[in-house]
């Protein structure tokens, strides 16, 4: 430590010192984690990791070993004694170097000595130096002693391969100490030398008194000689018997070697890590390598890499199990392949090391002879097999063709009766491509595709893809084939199917389809069309109505005005119904997921029929049940559903009650299924009459449709949607007593607040007379009876409107004004909505203003195209005031102005 707080003194360089064991110092080192070790041995195989110094000094090292044991004198009488070492000293390389691989590894010195005093190891190595200062502070010189000088070390400073600057900078700074400053250190340390003349008369006295006493010595002496006789006497018995039992050993070992010569197994003795510890085996027996050479390596330095997994799994499982048998092994030697069977047992432990022995036998004639007759069997196998695979082939139903490189080894009787080619017609692919496709255009792009084909099967899976060709037969007649194949190991088989006939039906089919989707179009063109045309005269008819029920009128004017828009709704449901189950039938009923509160679904069926439920004198009420408040679904479709049964019940009742009615019939993590009902104290329904009641275009009877009306397809329409929304729909009735329809559908629980969805509010049209009056919009509509009544329900509001006959005039109105708002219809002449959003929208500070369409073009595809086109909502015709309202009041209230 002194020397190197001198160096740091010396070179400026700080210096910081760990004390540690040698395993850890030379850890530390490798890891980057420390900079130079000293007092360092130099060894062959640290010369790999650690660049060193000149030696500055030399220590010997030696073996020591217990007073219970003697005739350790020399490396070679170390060989079955475990030797304990310090982690990370430069002995255990020396000692390996001599094939001394029994080590027993400890961290420091004191507990190597702790183990050696405890016999649990019975010799060591250690630095003499050390050991004497160990043995003297412990008193354990008479128990561990000196056997023999193993070698003479040198100490070093090193650093890291690599690190050659590190160390010339450290020999540098130790130049710079002189011989005085180390003769100060040497002499703090070791002290100054004794001066003996002061002591010289007091040394002659004690030599008087020893002379003195030389009397007493040698009678001392005489009594020793003695007993030194009687122990000899003893020892030499002793030593007489060891001989014996010694002479008893050789035998012993004689006769196992005899054993071991006559049976044709070699024999291993491992330890636990598959190290060789002993090898039994005539000098003919096939060893990987010659026997001395085994003795101290691993098998993993041996034996090929599977073969030493299986030895070391062999020992683990005898040292768990205590044996472990049959277990084989391939690997090669002298370049021929051999087999050897291993068994293996549990060995007793020596000094507490558990140990196995392993008998290896050669089994590789048996091995051979058993492969000899399994490839005999697989002969007899394939033989067979080709058989039936001959005969599959020939009974295949489709042409098959075996093609190895250009040449057609052999065709099916399929292939023949197909093409009429016998294999002497076409015996290469030439042939078969010269008289399969005679046009050479044709043939060229044959070839190509198939050899394009082949190329990727190759790449991939072997699979040739099918692909369609016209062939021409040997009667010359062209037939459509359906050519594959699969792509083997040593040639491939195509297949080729006449589809002939199936392209015949095939064309048929499609006419057939052609046909059907052109009288869909022309059935979806009609329905459109007469949805337009209805809703455009239905539209000022119903807007008509309720601006005349908003005058003043006597009793009679009110109910004329209510019948005309009972009258009217009840066409526009007809109208809806059909165009619905156009819809449905065609798989274009789209569902929509949203938020809603139960009770607004309720509530307003409640309000559709309350009026007609009224004048029969008939009372409804409404049952939530325990269903969640706010549910996620399709409240639009729910809505049609409830409200066709409930106007069924009003319909068909006298007098009594209609029920409207929610239950909640289970909830899963995947979500809800809800039970909507409507109850009714009415006429009944008898069995045989509810079979074919929610079937489309029925109805109970005649005699009913006679009397009460009715198209038959809201029950078919409601069954359809409830379907559509996972669920199913019924009916539970007793004629004279009432009924009860029922749909169920699955639900989701919802995210809104039920108080933000059924909070009382103002009414729409009052918020836009309070909130936005004078507010300038633009109409856009040409029909002149639809302008009015529009206006007439914008205008009552207090908006401003400016009127657009057609599309062109929307866009020029809306390039001069800033509009709030634009209601715009889709089917006008010049130009139609359509474009002329698609125009507004490119004009500048015109891409956020609100459009909404307001158009009696009412399908969901006519929705999709609005929005699409830019559009911001859409109000189908005819116009529901209260809709209305509120679609504007939403919108301006979104707008900048």
């Amino acid at each position: 430590m002194d020397l190197w707080q001198l160096w740091e003194k010396k070179t400026g360089v700080p210096v910081r010192l760990t004390a540690t064991n040698w395993d850890d110092a030379q850890r530390m080192i490798k890891a980057g984690e420390a900079d130079v070790i000293d007092m360092i041995f130099r060894t062959p195989p640290r010369e790999a990791f650690y660049e060193f110094s000149l030696p500055y000094a030399e220590l010997p090292v030696a073996i020591y070993s217990h007073a219970s044991i003697s005739g350790i004198n020399g490396v070679s009488t170390l060989k079955g004694f475990q030797v304990g070492v310090q982690a990370g000293d430069a002995c255990i390389d020396i000692l390996q170097s001599n094939g001394i691989t029994t080590l027993v590894f400890y961290r420091n010195y004191g507990e190597l000595l702790a183990a050696a005093r405890n016999q649990e190891i019975k010799v060591f190595c250690l630095d003499e130096y050390p050991a004497n200062f160990y043995l003297y502070k412990l008193n354990a010189r008479s128990e561990l002693r000196k056997a023999f000088e193993l070698y003479r070390g040198q100490f070093h400073r090193a650093v890291r391969k690599g690190q050659g600057d590190m160390l010339r900078l450290v020999e540098a700074g130790m130049a710079k100490i002189t011989p005085d400053e180390r003769q100060v250190l040497h002499e703090k340390w070791f002290g100054e030398p004794l001066d003996f003349m002061p002591y010289a008369r007091s040394i002659g006295w004690v030599a008087l008194f020893l002379l003195g006493g030389g009397g007493v010595l040698l009678a001392w002496s005489l009594v020793l000689r003695r007993q030194v006789a009687a122990r000899t006497q003893t020892l030499n018995q002793t030593l007489l018997k060891l001989q014996e039992a010694h002479r008893a050993t050789e035998e012993m070992s004689q006769h196992l070697a005899a054993i071991l010569a006559a049976i044709p197994d070699m024999l291993f003795e491992l330890d636990a890590d598959g190290r060789y510890l002993g090898v039994f085996a005539n000098p003919s027996m096939l060893l990987v390598a010659p026997r001395d050479s085994l003795i101290g390596r691993r098998v993993d330095e041996v034996l090929p890499l599977d073969a030493a997994r299986s030895v070391h799994e062999a020992i683990a499982i005898a040292l768990r199990d205590g044996a472990d048998y049959g277990r084989e092994v391939c690997f090669e030697i002298n370049g021929q392949l051999h087999w050897f069977e291993l068994s293996t047992a549990r060995k007793a432990a020596v000094a507490d090391l558990p140990h196995v022995l392993m008998l290896s036998r050669d089994v590789t004639a048996r091995r051979e002879s058993e492969q000899a007759l399994l490839k005999a069997r697989e002969e007899a196998i394939v033989h067979e097999r080709d058989k039936r695979i001959r005969a599959l082939f020939d009974a295949a139903p489709v042409g098959l063709a075996y093609v190895k490189g250009n040449v057609i080894e052999s065709l099916n009787q399929q292939f023949v009766a197909i093409f009429g080619y016998q294999a002497d017609d076409i015996p290469t692919l030439d042939d078969w491509w010269r008289r399969a496709y005679p046009d050479p255009a044709y043939r060229q792009t044959v070839v190509a595709t198939w050899e394009g084909l082949i190329k990727k099967a190759l790449a991939g899976d072997g699979e040739v893809e099918s692909r369609e060709y016209r062939v021409r037969t040997k009667s010359g007649r062209d037939l459509d084939m359906l050519i594959g194949g699969k792509v083997l190991e040593d040639g491939m088989i195509a297949t080729l199917t006449d589809i002939s006939q199936l392209k015949s039906v095939q064309a048929a089919l499609n006419e057939a389809k052609e046909a059907t989707e052109a009288a869909n179009m022309a059935k979806s063109t009609f329905l459109a069309n007469m949805s337009h045309e209805i809703r455009t005269p239905m539209n000022a008819i119903l807007g008509y109505a309720h601006l005349l029920r908003r005058g003043e009128l006597t009793a009679e004017q009110g109910d004329r005005l209510t019948k005309i828009g009972t009258a009217g709704e009840h066409l526009l449901a007809v109208i809806n119904d059909i165009l619905d189950i156009s819809k449905i039938e065609a798989g274009k009923m789209v569902l929509e997921e949203t938020d809603f509160a139960l009770s607004a679904i309720l509530d307003h069926v409640q309000s559709l029929i309350a009026n007609s439920a009224r004048a029969k004198g008939l009372t409804v009420s409404i049952d939530y049940g325990n269903v969640p408040s706010i549910l996620r679904g399709d409240p639009t479709r729910l809505r049609q559903g409830l409200l066709n049964f409930a106007n069924n019940a009003v319909k068909f009742t006298e007098r009594g009650t209609v029920t409207i009615r929610a239950r909640l019939l289970e909830e899963s993590e995947s979500g809800l299924l809800v039970c909507f009902e409507v109850s009714d104290t009415g006429i009944g329904i008898s069995a045989q009459q509810r079979a074919g009641l929610f079937q489309a275009f029925q109805q109970v009877d005649a005699s009913t449709t006679r009397k009460y009306g009715g198209t038959g397809l809201g029950l078919a329409i409601t069954q359809r949607l409830s379907r559509m929304m996972g669920g199913d729909a019924g009916v539970e009735s007793q004629p004279g007593l009432g009924s009860t329809f029922w749909f169920t559908a699955r639900l989701r629980r919802g995210l809104l607040a039920e108080s933000a969805e059924t909070r009382d509010q103002s009414s729409p049209e009052s918020m836009i007379r309070l909130h936005y009056a004078g507010t300038r919009i633009l109409l856009v509509e040409d029909d002149s009876i639809n302008q009015e009544v529009a206006l007439a329900l914008l205008e009552d509001t207090g908006l401003k409107v400016d009127v657009a006959d057609n599309g062109w005039q929307a866009v020029a109105k809306a390039t001069e004004t800033d509009y709030a708002l634009i209601l715009m219809d889709m089917q006008m002449p010049e130009m139609g909505g359509i474009e002329a959003t698609q125009a507004i929208r490119q004009l500048p500070a015109r891409q956020w203003t609100p459009i909404v369409a307001m158009t009696a073009n009412a399908f969901d595809e006519d929705r999709e195209r609005c929005i699409a086109a830019g559009m911001s909502d859409f109000i189908p015709k005819p116009v529901d005031p209260e809709v209305l309202y509120q679609t504007l009041a939403r919108w301006l209230s979104n707008s900048s102005h």
